[in-house]
């Protein structure tokens, strides 16, 4: 099986590159743009996801995926946890540690590495939180199977992402990140047009692939129990949930 072992070792080296190759040109001003094409949305979708968890005092919650880190700080804002904020895009990363307060005491902790081989030993965590990085993965079932590993059992995982709106909303959700998108972000520099132009196909892609359904019954393959989602924003955002099974 070589050739089988050389297209996985491809397949997690593309997969790398994707989210370096789009966000690393915008690491510098991600933000500010980020909640203005959200149509500042996503601090609200942040508020509801962090309301799914149970954080224990002084809980240890990974955020993967934390980009410049504002998942991971909302939760330093509103608990006593220790958080470690994992990415893959070095340039996001630096900036979440210039952004980090020398007032929050060392209970922050950043850390580059693959969502596909979190390095950390099994039931590190009393929490896990992800934004956007589904869409960045080569194996869905086995990142969050390793996602899973790390993760106490009885410890809750929450998950948030962009979604394809249903029924009456699609065509305008169509216009808004085929032609709105690009055009704002455009507004910021040519490489957010660049990522305006990537995500409405991306998410399309992702969900023909990963309906809905199909992903929550992933998360429970992978050991999660009472696994719900909720649509946010008319259903252009989805935050998935569930405890992982003791």
């Amino acid at each position: 099986m070589p050739a089988l072992r050389e297209a996985e070792r491809t397949a997690l080296a593309d997969a790398a590159e994707l989210p370096r190759r789009v966000f690393s040109p915008i690491a510098r001003d991600y933000d500010r743009p980020a909640l203005v094409l959200s149509l500042f949305q996503y601090r609200r979708w942040h508020r509801f996801l962090l309301s799914r968890l149970h954080l224990p005092p002084a809980a240890r919650v990974l955020d993967m995926a934390t980009g410049t880190g504002a998942l991971a700080f909302d939760i330093l804002s509103c608990t006593d946890a220790n958080v470690t904020g994992a990415d893959i895009t070095r340039p996001m990363l630096l900036q979440a540690q210039a952004r980090a307060d020398s007032r929050l005491g060392g209970r922050l902790g950043l850390l580059e590495c693959t969502a596909e081989s979190p390095p950390f030993p099994n039931e590190s965590f009393d929490a896990i939180t992800f934004a956007y990085l589904l869409r960045y993965v080569s194996d869905v079932p086995a990142t969050l199977s390793g996602l899973a590993r790390i993760l106490k059992p009885g410890g809750m995982m929450a998950s948030l992402d962009f979604a394809v709106p249903r029924g009456t909303w699609y065509p305008l959700w169509r216009l808004y990140t085929d032609v709105a998108l690009p055009s704002c972000g455009h507004l910021f520099s040519r490489h957010w047009r660049d990522v305006g132009a990537f995500l409405g196909p991306s998410i399309r892609d992702f969900y023909r692939r990963w309906p809905e359904e199909r992903l929550l019954d992933t998360w429970r393959d992978a050991g999660f129990a009472d696994v719900r989602s909720h649509r946010l924003s008319l259903g252009g955002a989805v935050v998935i949930w569930g405890a992982k099974a003791k």
